[in-house]
């Protein structure tokens, strides 16, 4: 299930592939997504975000045209955590260790197509498993005393009456 609150950027000088991500996105579920189209406005929303952008989607040629590496921008940038960058130009998103997902940067040699952005967005926004709480009803095997059931009646949280 996606995650309703990621904050995505889309950075292509190009209107119509701006349209295609933001649709593609839409699709899988994702609603709070900002689309630039020039260098200039892209730094300018991420230098003056208040809150980090969870995900960039650019095309590194925005911003090689003024003489910037995209790539190298978005590594020394605290306000974005998630990249895919692509070029101008059929592709794969790797593989992605789940040790290694705190701040996923991909660089591909097009725009994405969907099954491109849905590999990255299942990579970036997977659910984490804090714990397993004991099935109250699981007895174990052998002579091992039963559970003690869970007494749920007393929480951190006041009961309003």
């Amino acid at each position: 299930m996606p995650d309703k609150s990621m904050r995505i950027l889309i950075a292509d000088e190009h209107p119509i592939q701006l349209l295609q991500l933001e649709k593609m996105l839409n699709g899988l579920g994702y609603y709070r997504i900002a689309p630039v189209e020039t260098f200039d406005d892209l730094q300018r929303l991420v230098q003056n975000a208040l809150l980090p952008f969870s995900l960039l989607v650019g095309n590194i040629d925005l911003a090689s045209h003024v003489g910037v590496d995209l790539e190298r921008f978005c590594r020394v940038s605290t306000q974005i955590q998630h990249v895919l960058l692509y070029e101008s130009q059929h592709l794969r998103v790797p593989a992605v260790p789940a040790g290694q997902r705190q701040a996923v940067s991909v660089s591909l040699p097009k725009v994405p197509d969907n099954e491109a952005l849905q590999s990255f967005m299942a990579i970036i926004d997977a659910p984490l498993l804090l714990g397993q709480l004991p099935n109250p009803g699981y007895r174990p095997a052998g002579n091992a005393p039963p559970m003690r059931r869970l007494n749920m009646g007393h929480t951190v949280f006041p009961r309003e009456a």
